[in-house]
């Protein structure tokens, strides 16, 4: 199967969840990464904000700072595709843009080194247990995360039906995922 087909099948499946649902599985996604050791270990973390039917990631930022965690997020630059990481010290900062995607607000953009980053959370359509995952297709994440620093932890935050048992169609330019993160455990890949 290819990779639009794919993203299709996946993002329907995701589209079927109750709003319920989506925060329940969410609620457990946070637990068991809240338990994992890299958590316990990671003083900064990067996250999403997620949109739509995501892994609410939300209630992950708040966790962090209530831990005094420094909380990164992806700010893409869609000219370059790139991702600009960002320190975020407040919901107050964002606002919605591009496709609905909250963004720093004028002036909250805090650019930081990708090297400070300590755990890396991932977003996606579909992965497999081999760490290839399916995103949007635009490459940010491909172009972003070999900034970090040589082994930083990177971990999906997925619904375990996003997992493909299968391997997932890849390239040679596509950065693996170390762990990915479900409500029903943390796979080690």
């Amino acid at each position: 199967m290819n990779k639009s087909i794919l993203r299709k099948k996946y993002k329907e499946l995701r589209n079927n969840m109750s709003k319920e649902e989506v925060s329940v599985r969410s609620q457990s996604i946070l637990q068991n990464l809240a338990s994992h050791p890299l958590w316990a270990k990671s003083s900064t973390i990067m996250c999403f904000l997620s949109l739509g039917n995501e892994v609410e990631t939300k209630p992950i930022i708040a966790r962090a700072w209530e831990e005094n965690k420094q909380v990164v997020i992806p700010v893409c630059q869609t000219e370059s595709r790139t991702i600009i990481p960002s320190l975020l010290t407040s919901f107050q900062h964002l606002e919605p843009k591009t496709m609905g995607i909250l963004e720093p607000k004028e002036g909250k953009l805090y650019p930081v080194d990708p090297k400070i980053i300590d755990l890396c959370l991932i977003p996606g359509l579909a992965f497999d247990l081999e760490g290839h995952r399916i995103g949007f297709g635009a490459g940010y994440y491909d172009r972003f995360l070999p900034l970090l620093k040589p082994g930083t932890p990177k971990m999906a935050l997925a619904f375990d039906f996003q997992i493909s048992l299968k391997p997932l169609p890849h390239e040679a330019h596509d950065v693996k995922l170390d762990f990915i993160c479900t409500e029903k455990k943390v796979y080690t890949l």
